[in-house]
């Protein structure tokens, strides 16, 4: 599913509340994102970005909220500035010295400065299809001939909590829950001019919400290197990450 059912601008809005802050710091110290992130997904972004950086390269972080994946970049980058149109996600940020931090929404922004690389992490899921299109171009502007795009998307329409997402879609169409497959967010990246180069799946334990977080915390890295081992197929896993590049 593409379309969410709010407009942009709700969208861009929903991020604002100092309760939403609170709520998405809460979603990575503990349970099933927290466990994910700390030892699947830091070291798949680690390893991808780490070729990418040097003292002399740039990074963006589009719509960097509290700046989880900019302090990453911040590892391996001369010079990193986040951007977020959240002021209370900026001012819940604490990073390295060589980020910059920037409240502006570069959709309506040309933009001087030119980077290597730039990341977007949780957000092209739940945009609007005009407001997806208009980040991307950009990204695609900020970025210098060549340069790189990392993203992901957080719940894969292939995925088996991706399926029981669709059928609730169709039972329940008042309540749309986004879902996205990796075909279908490589053509939104070749439409706006990027081409994929590179992509992982990842989170092959199905996320249970808000049960047994303890539990999650300790069964997700064993049942990813299990699921891999197995060679279960990516499809399957709730996660994909692409690297894509400006053509």
């Amino acid at each position: 599913m593409l379309n969410g059912d709010t407009s942009s601008e709700s969208y861009r809005a929903s991020h604002q509340s100092a309760d939403i802050v609170a709520d998405y710091a809460k979603t990575f110290e503990v349970g099933y994102c927290a466990a994910l992130w700390r030892n699947v997904e830091q070291p798949l972004l680690e390893s991808i970005l780490r070729p990418l950086g040097g003292p002399e390269r740039t990074s963006l972080d589009f719509a960097c909220g509290t700046g989880r994946i900019t302090k990453v970049s911040a590892s391996f980058f001369g010079s990193v500035v986040g951007v977020d149109v959240s002021e209370a996600m900026l001012l819940a940020a604490s990073v390295p010295d060589n980020v910059t931090l920037r409240c502006i929404d570069i959709t309506n922004d040309p933009g001087q400065q030119i980077f290597d690389v730039a990341t977007a992490f949780r957000f092209f899921l739940n945009a609007e299809d005009a407001l997806r299109r208009d980040a991307l171009r950009a990204i695609y502007r900020y970025l210098r001939k060549d340069g790189v795009l990392v993203c992901n998307i957080q719940l894969n329409a292939t995925s088996p909590i991706g399926m029981v997402s669709r059928i609730l879609n169709w039972a329940y169409p008042r309540r749309p829950r986004n879902t996205l497959t990796l075909d279908q967010f490589s053509r939104v990246l070749s439409a706006e001019g990027f081409e994929v180069i590179e992509s992982t799946y990842y989170g092959y334990l199905p996320r249970p919400g808000s049960f047994l977080p303890r539990l999650c915390e300790v069964l997700v890295g064993p049942f990813e290197k299990i699921c891999r081992s197995l060679k279960v197929p990516g499809f399957l896993a709730e996660h994909f990450l692409i690297v894509s590049r400006k053509a």
